[in-house]
């Protein structure tokens, strides 16, 4: 007796400890880890040529802020994040999704508790004159009220925890899918700011493509002059058209891109496409650099990891439950009310009634149902352990990968710098010779198309830099709490 004493304080002690975690998790929240910090930048006077823009590390916009794409310094890059926060129809549906596992951890939460129910009737019936009599005669044909409204009680008790693992499981799927949306929330925003820096680097080339067209245009009105004053061939000004030409289909390329690119911004924000435009934007600043402070700690920064790692212990949580489903199940069934044949004597105490029992439940024969399920569980949770263990060690080439392609990607735009020096001297140089009648103009062609490729390539490699650098904090997983509130 004793020991069953024990055994059901157990099973309610266990109850308790189960409602205090639900109601914790309903405002589920991890705090997130210092796992990095803003790299101060020296103050050098080292410039950096990026197409018509000049930029030096003076200009680093440092800030104090925990959300990292502020740092970058472009106001309508916040300006769009914050809008693509607020409209995104992604981030939407995945508060749905949070919204309904929240609802079914409430369901399983449910049976846990008993159930009430007040079933009120109202019933007339009639019975055969003809119906069975099993002391022979014939009977008359007799007509009754029924008046009843009970009180029902219906409560399982968890002797084995089947219905606990069953809120757990609950539980943990629900704040997987907390994670998720916070994975969606770093998505959208990690989107937002590549496709602006892509447009970012479209702006400059556009900007240094028209450049090149102005001095194209030069480049004919000279060879024109000379061509009618008889000192140069016709074929000097074809190729200064040729090359006027292929610098004008760039441009309209370039404003194609453009165009792509705004309507790739535009569902991200949340905008209807035929009414956004983002305004030319220069490039400032050298992109934010950081220091990390835990670079191994990617299972607790990154959103998908952490939703993974729930999910896994989710599933640990049902096969548990589907092997206690093959145990017998206990309840506890009642009722107390009135039952009357007259609605005048309906509530009187003559008229109370009540019912109380136990009654138990124990699978025997169900076509090995139990078993396939059970199985169907324990490759479910394989899954969902190879699932997880994929995802981090994907996570961690993926972050080593960023660090390897930013220092690449910086080390060739410092290298780039003096290749458009040099080619841009070589270019005045060759147009001042050119000019003087001493070379060729194919020479002046030359100067030109390799001046242009090196500012091209110096303008591409600051924006891959800059993308690689927001790809760096998806990696990381870094999504500052203040947004995911």
């Amino acid at each position: 007796m004793l020991s069953k004493k024990i055994k059901m304080n157990q099973i309610f002690i266990k109850t308790i400890l189960i409602l205090i975690g639900f109601y914790q998790s309903i405002g589920y929240s991890q705090d997130s880890t210092s796992t990095w910090k803003w790299d101060v930048p020296e103050q050098t006077n080292e410039v950096l040529y990026i197409g018509t823009d000049t930029i030096s590390k003076k200009a680093a916009p440092v800030i104090e802020t925990d959300k990292w794409w502020e740092a970058f310094g472009y106001k309508e890059l916040d300006s769009l994040i914050a809008l693509a926060l607020q409209n995104n129809e992604d981030l939407k549906i995945a508060q749905a999704r949070v919204e309904q596992a929240i609802a079914q951890k409430r369901i399983a939460f449910s049976s846990l508790l008993p159930m009430l129910r007040l079933e009120p009737s109202v019933a007339r019936q009639e019975f055969s004159a003809n119906r069975p009599n099993p002391f022979g005669g014939q009977l008359d044909r007799v007509t009754i009220n029924t008046f009843d409204i009970p009180l029902t009680v219906n409560y399982e008790l968890d002797v084995f925890g089947k219905n606990i693992d069953n809120v757990k499981a609950n539980r943990l799927a629900a704040d997987a899918t907390v994670e998720s949306r916070k994975d969606i929330l770093l998505q959208v925003i990690t989107e937002v700011a590549q496709n602006y820096f892509l447009l970012l680097q479209v702006d400059a080339e556009k900007d240094l493509l028209k450049e090149t067209e102005k001095t194209r245009l030069n480049n004919l009105e000279i060879t024109t002059t000379r061509y009618e004053a008889g000192l140069v061939s016709q074929i000097d000004v074809l190729r200064a058209k040729t090359e006027l030409s292929s610098v004008q289909v760039q441009i309209k390329r370039i404003h194609k891109l453009r165009t792509e690119i705004e309507l790739i911004l535009a569902p991200l924000v949340g905008v209807d496409a035929s009414n956004f435009s983002i305004h030319k934007t220069e490039i400032s600043y050298m992109p934010p650099d950081l220091i990390f402070l835990e670079k191994d700690s990617l299972t607790a920064t990154r959103p998908d990891l952490k939703s993974a790692k729930l999910m896994l212990e989710s599933s640990k949580s049902l096969v548990k439950n589907q092997w206690k489903q093959l145990l017998p199940s206990f309840y506890l069934n009642g009722a107390f009310g009135y039952l009357s044949g007259d609605s005048n004597n309906w509530i009187e105490n003559d008229s109370r009634t009540w019912v109380a029992g136990v009654s138990a439940s124990l699978p025997i024969f169900e076509g090995g149902k139990k078993r396939a399920e059970i199985k169907l569980r324990k490759s479910e949770l394989k899954q969902a352990e190879a699932a997880y263990n994929q995802n981090v060690l994907v996570s961690y080439r993926q972050v080593e990968n960023s660090i390897s392609n930013i220092k690449w990607v910086h080390e060739q735009l410092l290298a780039q710098q003096e290749f458009v020096k040099a080619a841009n001297n070589a270019a005045e140089l060759t147009n001042e010779r050119y000019r003087k009648g001493l070379i060729n103009y194919i020479d002046v062609v030359d100067a030109e198309r390799q001046a242009l490729e090196a500012e091209q390539l110096s303008v591409q490699l600051f924006g891959q830099e800059l993308k690689e650098r927001v790809s760096l904090f998806k990696a990381l997983g870094l999504l500052p709490d203040s947004v995911v509130e």
